[in-house]
C-alpha cells in the first residue's frame, strides 16, 4: 500500500511539473502585435501574384457585411518567406503557405507570441495548395473573427469602470460599456441610448424591449416584426440634429438576419445599413434581439456607426464586443 501511495505521488508530481512547464513557456512568450483584423500572410511573391493570391484576397478581403463602404473584413499583409523576420513571427494572426512533400492543414496557438493564431498550409504543389486553401478558408476566417472579437472584448472590459445602474433598473442586466460612452437619452419606454463621440461622428449603443407577443404573432413573420420594432424606435427616439430627421432601416436594402445564441438565450442577429428620413446620414449597424422568456420579452441591443468617410469595420467590432459582455445576473 505504501509503495502504491509513493508511486501515485511521483505521478502526481510529474503531472504538476508538466503543467507548470507549459504555463511557464506561455508566460515567457512575447506579447503578439498587429492591428485589429490584420492578417500576416507568409507566401512566396510568385504565388501571391497568381491564382492562389487572387483566391486569398477574394476570400479573406471580401467586403464587410452591412457596411456602407467597400471595406475588407481583414487587412492583409503579405511577406515573402525569405524576409519573414523574427519580429513578423510575433504577429497575432499568421497564415503560412508552402509547397512541401506533405499535405497538411494545421492551427497552432501561441507559437512565438501570445495570443497568436498560426495556420500552416502545406501541399505538394501550387494546385493542391490552392485546393487546400479554398477548402479551409471558412475555418480560417471563423478562427480569426472569433479571436479578434475576444481580444476586443478584453479591451472593452479594461476600459469599463462605470457602474451603469440604469441597465439593471431598466433591463435587469449588466454590460461592460467603456467610459468613453455617455448616456445620451433615457426614457421610461424603456429605452437607453449611449453615445461615444468621435472626431468625425459617433458610435451609438441603444437598448430597448418589446414583448414576445408583439414580435411573435400571426400578423407577420418574426423577422418582419423585428424590423418594424426597430423602425418604430428610430422614429420615436433616434432623431438627428436636423429637424424631423430620424433613423430608418429599409428591409429591402442589404439586411441580414441570422439565428444565434447569447448567454444560452436564442438571439436574432441583424446586420445591415441604416439611413435617415429627412436627412442625409447613413451607416452600418449591428443588432442583437434576445428572446428572454424570464421577462417575456425581446431585448434589443444594437449599435449604429455614424462616421462619414471613415472606416467602420473595427467600430462595428467594438459595438459587438460590448453586446457580448451582457450578463443577466438576476436569473
Amino acid at each position: 500500500m505504501k509503495h502504491t501511495v509513493f508511486y501515485l505521488l511521483i505521478i502526481a508530481g510529474f503531472m504538476i511539473g508538466c503543467t507548470k512547464k507549459s504555463e511557464t513557456a506561455t508566460i515567457n512568450l512575447n506579447k503578439s502585435f498587429g492591428n485589429r483584423n490584420e492578417i500576416v500572410l507568409v507566401i512566396d511573391d510568385s504565388l501571391w501574384i497568381g491564382k492562389l493570391g487572387d483566391s486569398i484576397r477574394h476570400k479573406l478581403a471580401q467586403p464587410v457585411a452591412g457596411s456602407t463602404d467597400t471595406e475588407p473584413q481583414f487587412d492583409l499583409v503579405q511577406i515573402d518567406p525569405k524576409i519573414f523576420t523574427t519580429r513578423a513571427k510575433n504577429a497575432r494572426n499568421i497564415v503560412l503557405f508552402s509547397t512541401n512533400t506533405v499535405h497538411e492543414f494545421l492551427l497552432q496557438k501561441s507559437v512565438n507570441a501570445t495570443p497568436q493564431n498560426y495556420f500552416f498550409l502545406r501541399a505538394r504543389n501550387t494546385t493542391d495548395l490552392l485546393k487546400l486553401f479554398n477548402t479551409r478558408a471558412d475555418s480560417i476566417i471563423s478562427v480569426f473573427k472569433s479571436s479578434e472579437l475576444n481580444e476586443q472584448m478584453h479591451e472593452v472590459v479594461r476600459n469599463s469602470t462605470q457602474d451603469l445602474h440604469e441597465l439593471k433598473d431598466y433591463f435587469g442586466c449588466t454590460l461592460k460599456i467603456p467610459d468613453a460612452y455617455h448616456l445620451q437619452v433615457k426614457n421610461e419606454f424603456p429605452f437607453l441610448w449611449y453615445q461615444k463621440d468621435l472626431s468625425s461622428g459617433s458610435l451609438n449603443l441603444v437598448l430597448y424591449e418589446f414583448s414576445i407577443a408583439e414580435i411573435e404573432n400571426e400578423s407577420g413573420s418574426i423577422e418582419q416584426h423585428l424590423l418594424q420594432a426597430r423602425n418604430y424606435i428610430g422614429k420615436e427616439f433616434l432623431h438627428t440634429a436636423k429637424d424631423s430627421g430620424y433613423i430608418v432601416t429599409d428591409p429591402a436594402k442589404n439586411v441580414s438576419i441570422t439565428k444565434e445564441k447569447l448567454q444560452e438565450l436564442p438571439v436574432y442577429k441583424i446586420i445591415g445599413s441604416w439611413e435617415t428620413a429627412n436627412d442625409y446620414l447613413k451607416g452600418p449597424f449591428v443588432c442583437y434581439a434576445i428572446r428572454d422568456d424570464y421577462y417575456k420579452r425581446y431585448l434589443f441591443i444594437e449599435g449604429y456607426i455614424n462616421n462619414p468617410f471613415k472606416n467602420k469595420r473595427d467600430q462595428l467590432l467594438e459595438i459587438e464586443a460590448i453586446i457580448k459582455t451582457i450578463n443577466f445576473n438576476e436569473h
